[in-house]
């Protein structure tokens, strides 16, 4: 796929990858398996998505679920975890004043996925729908590419699976 670096993952893809059996999920299991001969991680996710994860597991005291999310977030040499810094939180209010109608938590994981200069996100929230760039004249990083959406269909992992990182 043309133009793809570092792809930020949504905490819907984990759950569609590990949480769902269907064609949609192994080819996000084949994706990642694939990615893990990389030098550098091509996933990128925030400490936000740990705790999206978990909620679920923990309501259900599904104590398996939660040691896979746990090792897969904490563990995966395929997967970068970066924290939630103050920058990102600015971030994420310029989004939201940018952006009607996004959620807090959406705007966290774009402004995120933008600060380390992510050319996609990768989701399933049909509330994220835009291309995104930070354009404040204080706050935003202007010199950032457009953070472009991806969804998880079957021809779209198709193509991530067959093309390199750039």
């Amino acid at each position: 796929m043309q133009g793809v670096s570092r792809v930020y993952l949504d905490t819907n893809i984990f759950i569609i990858a590990f949480e769902r059996r269907d064609e949609t999920s192994d080819l996000l299991s084949q994706l990642f398996v694939a990615s893990d001969g990389y030098a550098e991680p091509r996933f990128v996710t925030s400490e936000l998505t740990l705790s999206e994860l978990l909620v679920t597991p923990y309501r259900d005291n599904d104590d398996s679920l939660i040691d896979t999310y746990e090792g897969l977030i904490l563990t995966s040499s395929w997967l970068e975890v970066l924290p939630i810094v103050p920058p990102a939180l600015r971030y994420a209010a310029v989004l939201r004043s940018q952006y009607g109608g996004l959620k807090l938590p959406d705007a966290i994981h774009l402004s995120t996925a933008i600060g380390v200069n992510c050319s996609h996100i990768l989701t399933a929230d049909l509330g994220i729908k835009d291309e995104y760039q930070l354009t404040h004249r204080k706050y935003g990083i202007t010199k950032a590419r457009p953070l472009a959406v991806l969804r998880p269909d079957e021809l779209t992992l198709a193509s991530l699976l067959r093309s390199p990182a750039e």
